[in-house]
């Protein structure tokens, strides 16, 4: 028999809290930078289901939705690899020569994801209009948090970290090595190229992890986002295999968010005209939504200025550090205000992006609860969803741990030292 202090959680009834909590995600995710970008890859947004298939989506985000998930489901899409051996010529013999396919797989894991907000009137919360008014209230501070929530914990960390921060926070997926934390498979540093395989390893062994962390800590003052930079990274060949966006007019694109202190070198480059670049964005906007926002248009890049998306970067312990070191996971004792202070950072981490870079996997629909005490009294209200994020890394783990075991053809992450604009 509950004690006098029993508290019990609560759905709300009515279809009222259903479309509500609907349309708060929905309201949530256009106001992130990242939402913009989001597309479902069933027709009209509808879940996944036998006879509507996933379709492919050129988008450089891509949410998949399919309720008969639960949390801690492990949701793979596939992706079969280019055939690349040389034809046979004439009446040479085939037999023996044929090529087996291989497939890897985008590992999108999901977890239950909630937060709450005490209501500032809880008198006669009984009443199912005092409920309802309460929840209209309510909504806009737990709409403004999922936003921040999606766009620091899900959509960045994933392109930094591997997976949403949620899920590798988890306990569920602690010790798995398929669902574990690892950098980017492409990341390149201003002055110094792209970190190598060859010298540290591949992606997913600490030897790479440390490769990075070294690469790092030797940035140098004048190793900062200019026109070099971008020239050289425009033409390497994993930035080229990056699938660009095509816009509605033909253009095609590839995207790069960086932070203002990035903009802000690549402004005082006297190489970089300005205003040419500001006004085809402006151009290039006007029919392209994905374009929306653009601050400059430069070398095939479309560039974006966002101090939030893009994460700060430092060294610890001989390990990179993506992101506020208060919200690691192995100290977490920061909260989303921490994403937003970067005033002693000095390096950070833009991100290119191109289609299909990050997968968002929803298991469930966006609902409320609320919770109250054993007289019905109301405590606290909570948004609640299962869902997920990753990087759009396709593995095969059969494959051993060097060549193709790892695709990524879809983004980049691309470091430089920088220093707050004087002003």
């Amino acid at each position: 028999m509950p004690g006098s202090n029993a508290i019990f959680e609560r759905s709300f009834s009515g279809n009222y809290p259903v479309v509500l909590a609907r349309q708060m995600q929905f309201q949530a995710i256009k106001t992130m930078l990242w939402g913009k970008w989001a597309k479902f890859n069933t027709p009209g947004s509808v879940p996944v289901k036998p006879g509507n298939d996933p379709m492919p989506v050129d988008s450089p985000v891509v949410i998949h939705y399919e309720l008969s998930r639960r949390a801690g489901d492990l949701i793979e899409i596939p992706m079969h690899r280019n055939l690349v051996k040389l034809p046979r010529i004439g009446k040479e013999q085939m037999a023996g020569h044929e090529e087996e396919p291989k497939v890897n797989f985008l590992q999108l894991p999901v977890e239950l994801t909630r937060h709450a907000e005490t209501p500032q009137d809880t008198t006669i919360s009984t009443q199912v209009a005092k409920d309802l008014r309460l929840l209209d209230n309510t909504k806009p501070a737990l709409q403004r948090h999922y936003a921040r929530m999606m766009n620091y914990l899900l959509c960045s960390f994933s392109i930094y970290n591997g997976y949403s921060w949620n899920v590798l926070a988890s306990a569920r997926w602690s010790g798995d090595s398929k669902i574990a934390k690892a950098s980017h498979p492409h990341v390149y540093m201003s002055g110094r190229g792209k970190v190598s395989y060859t010298t540290y390893g591949y992606p997913g062994n600490t030897a790479y992890e440390n490769g990075i962390a070294t690469e790092l800590d030797l940035l140098g003052a004048g190793d900062v986002f200019d026109t070099n930079f971008l020239t050289g990274l425009k033409a390497d060949p994993s930035i080229q295999k990056i699938p660009p966006i095509i816009m509605k007019d033909g253009n095609s694109l590839r995207l790069i968010i960086a932070h203002p202190w990035q903009i802000a070198s690549l402004e005082a480059d006297a190489a970089f005209r300005e205003v040419t670049a500001a006004a085809m964005a402006q151009s290039y906007a006007k029919n392209n939504p994905y374009l929306v926002g653009a601050k400059y248009i430069w070398g095939g890049f479309a560039i974006f200025e966002n101090d939030t998306a893009v994460f700060q970067v430092s060294t610890a312990s001989s390990l990179p550090v993506w992101g506020p070191s208060s919200v690691q996971l192995s100290s977490i004792t920061g909260n989303l205000d921490s994403f937003e202070s970067y005033g002693s950072a000095t390096k950070f981490g833009a991100i290119v992006l191109g289609s299909n870079a990050l997968g968002l996997a929803l298991a469930d629909r966006m609902g409320f609860k609320k919770r109250v005490d054993d007289y019905d009294e109301l405590i606290g209200i909570a948004y609640r969803q299962i869902v997920g994020g990753g990087r759009a890394d396709f593995w095969n783990r059969e494959d051993g741990s060097t060549g193709q075991h790892l695709v990524n053809e879809s983004s980049a992450v691309c470091v430089t030292r920088e220093v707050a604009p004087s002003y």
